[in-house]
C-alpha cells in the first residue's frame, strides 16, 4: 500500500490516464492541424506524462481534496516540476527539446510556462470532481485477478514500445546530426563563394520544394556571370542531395510510426547540435504548415 491505495490501484490508474490524456492530446491536435496526429514520445495510445501527473497528484493530494485553492496551486506545481523534468531527461537523452515554450510569457528554458501550468491547475480539480471517480468506476468493473492479467499485459506492451520508441528516437536522432552537418557544409560553401543571397534562401522558413526552386534559379542566373562554374555545380549536386537526405526523413507516413510521426507529434521541437544552440527540426528540413508537397519537379 502507498498513503492508503494499492499497488494496484495506482498501476491502472497510471494506465487509465496515461491513454486518456492519449486520447485527449491526439484529438485536440488532430482537430487543430486538420489531419490525424498520434501525439506523444511512445509509437502506441498512450502519454505517459498524463498518467503520472494524474496519479502523482491523486496519490499525493487527497488529504486536501475538500481545499480547492490548495488543490488548485499544488496540483499545479507538481505537474510543472515533471513535465520540467521530463523535458530536461527527453532532452539530455536525445539532444532535442520535445516541445518549446520560449516564445510564452513567463516561461523557463523553454521548458515550463505559466499559461500550461495554470492549465494543470485546472486539470487537478478536473480530475478530483469527474475524472478520478470515472477511473475509479471503471478499475472496479473489473476483477482483480482479471486486472492483474491485464496490467502484465499492459507492462509488457508499454516495455516492447519504450524499446522500439528508443532505437526509433535515437536513428532520428543520428539522421537531423548528418543532415544537420550536411547543411552547414552548403553554408559554408555559399559564405566562400560571397553568395548570401543564396544562404538566406537556405535558412528561409518555408517548404522545402519552394526553397531549393528559389536556389536553384538563382545559381542558373549566377553560371552566366560567374566565373568558378564548377563550384557552382558542386553545389547545385550538394543541393539535391540535401534534399533527398531531407525528404528520407519523412519518408515513413504511417500514423503510428516513423520520423513523420516524430515531427507531427512534436511541432516545435528543436535539434541541439553538439556546442551549438537549438534548431527548429521543422526548418531544418524544410518540412512547414506540416505539408510535404507532392509530384514536384524540383
Amino acid at each position: 500500500m502507498i498513503l492508503g491505495l494499492s499497488i494496484y490501484f495506482i498501476l491502472m490508474n497510471f494506465y487509465v490516464f496515461s491513454i486518456l490524456g492519449w486520447v485527449y492530446e491526439s484529438t485536440f491536435v488532430s482537430i487543430r492541424t486538420g489531419k490525424p496526429v498520434n501525439r506523444g514520445f511512445l509509437v502506441g495510445p498512450m502519454l505517459p506524462l498524463y498518467g503520472t501527473g494524474a496519479t502523482l497528484v491523486y496519490v499525493l493530494l487527497r488529504p486536501i481534496s475538500s481545499h480547492p485553492s490548495l488543490l488548485y496551486a499544488l496540483g499545479m506545481l507538481i505537474a510543472t516540476v515533471i513535465e520540467y523534468l521530463t523535458s530536461y531527461v527527453l532532452e539530455k537523452l536525445f539532444h532535442a527539446k520535445w516541445w518549446d515554450y520560449s516564445k510564452a510569457p513567463y516561461n523557463l528554458n523553454g521548458r515550463i510556462a505559466i499559461i500550461p501550468s495554470m492549465f494543470w491547475g485546472f486539470l487537478t480539480l478536473f480530475l478530483f470532481d469527474v475524472l478520478e471517480p470515472f477511473a475509479i468506476w471503471l478499475i472496479g468493473l473489473i476483477p482483480e485477478a482479471t486486472g492483474l492479467k491485464i496490467l502484465a499485459v499492459l507492462i509488457l506492451i508499454s516495455l516492447a514500445d519504450l524499446t522500439y520508441t528508443i532505437i526509433e528516437t535515437v536513428n532520428f536522432r543520428k539522421q537531423l546530426e548528418t543532415l544537420y552537418t550536411f547543411r552547414q557544409e552548403l553554408e559554408q560553401q555559399f559564405q566562400e563563394l560571397q553568395l548570401n543571397s543564396l544562404k538566406d534562401d537556405l535558412l528561409a522558413k518555408i517548404g522545402l520544394s519552394e526553397k531549393i526552386e528559389n536556389i536553384r534559379e538563382k545559381l542558373a542566373s549566377l553560371k552566366e556571370t560567374v566565373i568558378e562554374e564548377p563550384k557552382l555545380r558542386l553545389i547545385e549536386e550538394k543541393l539535391s542531395d540535401y534534399r533527398e537526405k531531407s525528404r528520407s526523413l519523412l519518408k515513413n507516413k504511417h500514423f503510428f510510426m516513423g520520423n513523420r510521426r516524430i515531427v507531427d507529434a512534436f511541432p516545435t521541437m528543436r535539434f541541439i547540435p553538439k556546442n551549438k544552440s537549438s534548431i527548429s527540426v521543422k526548418e531544418m528540413i524544410g518540412y512547414i504548415n506540416t505539408k510535404v508537397k507532392k509530384n514536384n519537379k524540383d
